[in-house]
């Protein structure tokens, strides 16, 4: 990224591009931030999955609405590793139904329900994302989880999570019931840019925060298994010109308990 002077040929911020720099610097700060508090937890992330992956385990990643991006960005991608087990479902995706997805993330069972179905093991990974951490899918996701005896990881974002009361029947939040907590910096409502004339904030920001938090963990676990001796399964992008099963022998070890790998 240019920095300002830079982005304005040497006179400071770029007035056309006053909010955008706000938002850019607002996220680099959150990152920062992240960084420098975050880390002890992040380390417990990398040894449990290092410790899981290193055997055949799996990864489990989970996240309701737009948080479904982040399982997206984990899964089946250039550079990251084959091990992840996406939790989708379609009638979470905002695309289907913003209210549809909005009213299903607060259905008390339905967590259970899906994760229930889902090929998890003890001795596995799940990560659970939610920013707010108080309605009741993600919180049945990870209680399911642990039941089924899986090292349990929310990343969440405690100053929203911490200003808002629980939907789950427990009263528990997310943060409240997982193994190991990741807080993403986010503020509370996620968005981040105040603009005059402008009631509410603009910006969100945990997309970035929680991409950069997944993203730097499954990285440093690539390295441990490469320290190991071991070879990472780190997907290469299928754009380049490579053998046509270039991943496939990636994908190999893991097909049958993926079911997306099958189509």
């Amino acid at each position: 990224m240019s920095n300002s002077s830079e982005s304005s040929g040497g006179g400071g911020v770029r007035p056309e591009l006053q909010f955008a720099h706000t938002y850019f610097t607002t996220i680099t700060s959150l990152l920062d931030r992240v960084w420098r508090t975050q880390g002890e937890a992040m380390a417990r992330v990398v040894a449990a999955i290092t410790d899981c992956v290193k055997d055949g385990g799996l990864v489990h990643v989970f996240g309701c609405g737009h948080t479904q991006i982040l399982v997206e960005e984990v899964w089946f991608r250039a550079g990251q590793p084959a091990f992840v087990s996406p939790v989708f479902d379609q009638g979470l995706w905002p695309h289907n139904g913003p209210h549809k997805n909005s009213a299903l993330e607060k259905l008390e069972g339905y967590g259970r329900i899906l994760f229930d179905n889902h090929d998890a093991r003890a001795g596995e990974v799940a990560i659970v994302l939610s920013n707010s951490g108080r309605n009741a899918v993600p919180i049945d996701v990870a209680l399911a989880a642990k039941e089924r005896g899986l090292t349990v990881v929310g990343i969440t974002s405690m100053d929203y999570t911490t200003r808002v009361s629980s939907r789950h029947p427990s009263g528990k939040k997310l943060y409240e019931v997982v193994d190991i907590v990741i807080d993403n910096a986010g503020p509370e409502a996620d968005a981040t840019v105040s603009i005059p004339g402008l009631r509410q904030k603009a910006g969100p920001c945990t997309t970035i925060t929680n991409a950069a938090i997944l993203n730097s963990i499954l990285v440093q676990v690539s390295a441990n298994l490469t320290a190991m001796g071991r070879e990472a399964p780190v997907f290469i992008s299928a754009n380049l010109d490579l053998p046509p099963d270039t991943n496939e022998r990636f994908i190999a070890p893991y097909a049958d308990r993926v079911k997306y790998y099958k189509g």
